[in-house]
């Protein structure tokens, strides 16, 4: 990202973080964040991965959106299921 201007409303502090010295090179900033391996740590943070998840399904195409759909709808099924069988041992 080109160095710019932002309002602190678009801004969202994380717990990632990396010593660096104040104004520092693009090279120099690019290799300490590549030694504190912040992507690795994005890709690891509950928000990281719920991107990961949006840009995947936004990439599916029909055929894709409907085999997931009827995995969500066997999953559900099963999931029914043991809840019934749980229900039936509790009351006997």
């Amino acid at each position: 990202m080109v160095r710019s201007q932002m309002n602190f409303k678009r801004l969202s502090l994380t717990d990632i973080k990396i010593d660096i010295k104040r104004v520092p090179r693009k090279s120099a900033l690019i290799k300490a964040m590549q030694e504190a391996d912040v992507q690795g740590k994005w890709d690891k943070s509950s928000w990281g991965r719920k991107l990961i998840v949006q840009k995947k399904r936004a990439s599916l195409n029909d055929f894709d959106r409907f085999k997931l759909m009827l995995a969500k709808i066997k999953r559900g099924g099963l999931i029914r299921q043991e809840l019934a069988k749980l229900k039936k041992e509790s009351a006997s």
